[in-house]
């Protein structure tokens, strides 16, 4: 794919024909380049705003950090002034050489020092359950997420299991050789969760991106995680 996004005219082709109707596949209504399969992440996401509105009683707005109109809209005050919590999604930065500025940086740490905030990270690309973990209940009522191939690993870099913990895990397919999977590693980390700590009042979650999103399926158990964290502070 020449490590770039497939188009929506190879996203028809792949999934058909979950997208032959004319809302997706007329180009008078629906870009069939790069830009209309990026689209569809907005479409997967409004489930998931709907749900998060239905708990809390407010809207859940969305910003890109680069508009398609290249316009930049950096994290500052606008976003976080009157925010509890912050949902960090990526998915073309690596194309588009977008880096975190000291300035975001330094607006990101100040939001976390309040109480009550949370962070979720959520890098583009059977679940495990602790409750001497899980002791905020952010996986309760939870059995499993939704089902995204190519899920990543979320590795824990230190030893203390009370600044970082994993909060649930996913299944590698074995058949599928990988030097991660030579190493004797059978599982992803598919949810780690920093709590409050070192100066910071928030909490801090890092999941894929994907699973706030129905493009890859979005059952009863992955909208009760959806409810869990809007309702958890």
């Amino acid at each position: 794919m020449d490590n770039r996004f497939s188009t929506m005219t190879e996203v028809r082709r792949v999934l058909w024909p979950n997208y032959e109707s004319p809302q997706w596949a007329d180009p008078r209504r629906f870009q069939q380049g790069i830009a209309g399969s990026l689209e569809l992440f907005f479409w997967a996401w409004v489930r998931f705003q709907q749900v998060i509105e239905e708990v809390t009683g407010h809207k859940v707005p969305m910003f890109q950090r680069v508009d398609q109109a290249g316009f930049p809209l950096p994290l500052d005050e606008r976003v976080l002034a009157d925010a509890d919590t912050l949902l960090v999604f990526g998915l073309d930065h690596d194309v588009t050489e977008q880096v975190a500025a000291p300035e975001e940086i330094e607006a990101v740490r100040a939001f976390l020092e309040r109480e009550g905030t949370c962070l979720v990270m959520g890098p583009h690309h059977d679940v495990g359950h602790s409750p001497d973990l899980d002791t905020r209940g952010w996986l309760t009522g939870v059995q499993n997420f939704n089902f995204h191939m190519h899920l990543p690993h979320y590795a824990v870099t230190q030893e203390d299991s009370r600044s970082a913990r994993v909060l649930a895990k996913q299944p590698i397919d074995r058949t599928r050789p990988h030097p991660f999977t030579n190493a004797g590693n059978t599982e992803f980390n598919a949810l780690v969760w920093m709590p409050p700590g070192d100066g910071r009042a928030g909490d801090v979650l890092v999941a894929d991106s994907t699973i706030f999103s129905t493009l890859f399926g979005a059952d009863e158990s992955l909208v009760r995680f959806w409810k869990n964290l809007a309702t958890a502070h």
